[in-house]
């Protein structure tokens, strides 16, 4: 009797102090008092880097099943995931931020952003909301036809903040360095146009004008008149699409790959143009390097014979880092950086490391390697067959340390060697001295190696290195891509190039496009470039665009300002009856390309070919005495023709339904049991 006297009371004491606590926020489990609502009380951040974590948590109110939430996302199967994906009170989730899908829409500010729900189990029309951007990684390189180039990896949030990123850079003689970057960039989802700025820690700042085909590739040029690292360097930004975070890995460089360089030699005091092949086991792992086999490296300093050499090398490469940046030691004394676009697209260029001090001809020289996929093991002249377009860049001469050319073309081959008589065509601006040749009576020769030769009507000579017939090689992460190859020449100029098939020589341009230009203009040695976009309404044999586009000029009142020249751009096209897939024309800017002050209102018109591949990509090549230009046109394909409103910050939403940017890089662990705060991250 006494002892159940006195069990009473305690009960009674319990059951108060329960009650007590039922109206308040953190009422506990089994409560049954008010509605059944959701409270997220452990929100992300506003911005998570792909492959980066956040905690969460979530409790429901009232839910006298203490049965929790469950986590959902939107975009459907490209939002990330969690571990778990269904929580108690107070218990954690881990959230994984995804990679993007490559080739979606062009937002504003590339943002990409993902909404976070957390469901009653108990009653699923009771949830909570919020929206974040997940971060993304691009891989970038920028080179012109001078010694001065860079290749790296920056961190956009989707708010218009580089968050992180890393850049190495070569330039004459013997330069090198690696640099930290964080910046700010603006992008306009109306017309895939905008700017990114650089803060490059221990350098500079540096300007570009960036365009966007689709979320996942931009074409990019520095336009601060000489304040960067690349003076007036053109090139591509392109996601790094690899694995789910992305994650990098050594095992990712694996198999054959094709390269070209360009850049300067220190020991012959001119610029120089380099290219081959090497195959990569993709054994390395952190600490323990893999192996590179059975290379060819071409080097082409001008000059005719004296300035060709071939050398077979070896080597080692280290795995990658955090952005996909890794180093190729070579047996021949050179050293490169590597970023990872895609296991088969690396960006490269000059370095120097504990292993290869001194670079070989202190040599700095910046391009890319492309994967040869099944060319890998071998290739014969039916590699090469069918109709295709190139284009071509570097020094016609080594006067005054290199004489800047440019040249762009097409051609038809039969696949046993030969190029089909009146198909091939080839425009050349040799610093001003423009010519149109004939390719007649070419012939090229592959024996059992993606290396082969090319050789010219009057005895041009180049090598071409084939590449994965899967590869798109201006945008790597478009899945339409039919290969190609890349070109060396190793005749008295030596310039490197780009080989793409032409698969719908009747196609003209039509649509929103970003046009990338490189200048050198004349007189020799005074670099610049071009990026910009334009509309071309609709497709005929003849007709007109405009648009807009920023570039650095050769010479500028007040040298080292991050001011870019921006104007607008427009142009002609017509269509060469004779050629199918040729077109000449000429674009006018204004102020004039390449003019000598900034504010300047004159406009000028340079003449030009257009060599179309199809109505998605082509080649451009200046065909006056004012400059040895050379670029490109891609389509947008990703325009979403409006502006996407930008959130602030993580925003909750609070959602009832009838029944039936800080710099943050997202690398938030923790656990995914245990006691959560009830408060924000």
């Amino acid at each position: 009797m006494n002892g159940k006297v006195l069990v009473l009371p305690v009960l009674l004491a319990v059951t108060l102090v329960f009650t007590a606590c039922g109206s308040g926020y953190d009422n506990p489990p089994g409560t049954t008092t008010g509605n059944l609502t959701v409270q997220m009380v452990q929100s992300p951040p506003a911005v998570v880097t792909a492959g980066g974590t956040a905690n969460l948590a979530a409790n429901v109110l009232n839910d006298k099943a203490n049965a929790g939430v469950t986590w959902s996302c939107a975009p459907a199967n490209a939002c990330g995931s969690f571990s778990p994906a269904t929580t108690g009170y107070q218990i954690t989730t881990v959230y994984t931020a995804p990679l993007a899908p490559a080739n979606g829409p062009i937002t504003t500010n590339l943002a990409y952003p993902v909404t976070i729900t957390a469901t009653s189990v108990t009653d699923s029309s009771q949830n909570v909301s919020t929206t974040i951007n997940v971060a993304q990684k691009y891989a970038f390189v920028m080179a012109g036809y001078a010694s001065f180039g860079m290749v790296g990896s920056v961190t956009l949030d989707g708010f218009g903040n580089v968050i992180a990123g890393e850049t190495d850079y070569s330039a004459n003689p013997n330069q090198v360095g690696s640099f930290p970057i964080t910046g700010t960039y603006t992008l306009d989802a109306t017309t895939g146009y905008g700017t990114m700025t650089w803060s490059i820690t221990g350098c500079c700042s540096q300007a570009n004008a960036i365009t966007a085909t689709s979320n996942s590739h931009l074409t990019i040029a520095e336009v601060d008149q000489f304040a960067g690292l690349t003076f007036g360097g053109i090139g591509s930004m392109d996601l790094q699409a690899v694995g789910p975070g992305p994650s990098f890995s050594g095992s990712q460089v694996s198999g054959g790959y094709s390269f070209t360089l360009a850049g300067y030699d220190g020991a012959k005091g001119f610029n120089g143009s380099w290219g081959g092949v090497f195959t990569a086991d993709g054994t390395a792992t952190p600490g323990t390097p893999g192996n590179i086999t059975g290379g060819i490296f071409d080097t082409s300093l001008g000059g005719g014979a004296s300035g060709y050499s071939s050398t077979p090398f070896t080597g080692t490469y280290t795995a990658p880092d955090a952005n996909g940046r890794g180093i190729m030691d070579l047996s021949n004394g050179a050293s490169y950086v590597y970023y990872i676009v895609t296991p088969e697209v690396l960006r490269l260029t000059t370095t120097d490391d504990a292993k290869n001090t001194s670079d070989v001809g202190s040599a700095a020289n910046t391009g890319s390697a492309f994967g040869q996929g099944a060319l890998s093991s071998g290739a014969t002249n039916g590699a090469l067959n069918g109709s295709f377009i190139f284009s071509d860049a570097g020094f016609s001469s080594d006067n005054n340390g290199g004489e800047q050319g440019a040249a762009a073309g097409q051609f038809t081959t039969d696949g046993n060697g030969n190029i089909k008589t009146g198909t091939g065509i080839m425009d050349i601006n040799a610093l001003g001295v423009v010519s149109t040749v004939s390719l007649d009576g070419s012939t090229y020769a592959f024996s059992g190696s993606p290396r082969g030769t090319f050789t010219g009507p009057a005895g041009q000579a180049y090598y071409i290195y084939l590449t994965d017939p899967n590869l798109n090689l201006l945008d790597p992460n478009n899945t339409s891509g039919t290969g190609g190859g890349l070109l060396l020449e190793a005749d008295t100029a030596d310039t490197i190039g780009v080989v793409i098939p032409q698969t719908d020589a009747t196609a003209s341009l039509a649509g929103n496009y970003a046009f990338v230009f490189s200048n050198q203009a004349n007189p020799p040695n005074a670099d610049g470039g071009f990026d910009g976009q334009f509309t071309a309404p609709t497709s005929s044999a003849a007709g007109t665009f405009s648009g807009q586009g920023a570039y650095q000029t050769s010479v500028v009142n007040g040298n080292n300002t991050l001011i870019p020249i921006v104007g607008p751009v427009s142009g002609t096209f017509a269509a060469d009856g004779a050629h199918p897939g040729r077109y000449t024309g000429a674009i006018t800017t204004t102020p004039d390309l390449w003019s000598p002050s900034i504010g300047d209102t004159t406009a000028g018109t340079e003449n030009v070919s257009y060599y179309l591949a199809n109505g998605t990509q082509g080649f451009v090549v200046e065909t006056d005495s004012l400059a040895p230009a050379v670029g490109a046109v891609e389509l947008q394909t990703g325009v979403t023709g409006a502006a996407a409103a930008k959130r602030p910050q993580a925003q909750q939403q609070q959602h009832s339904h009838p029944k039936n940017l800080l710099q943050i890089t997202g690398e938030h662990h923790g656990q995914t049991s245990g006691q959560a705060g009830s408060g924000h991250e």
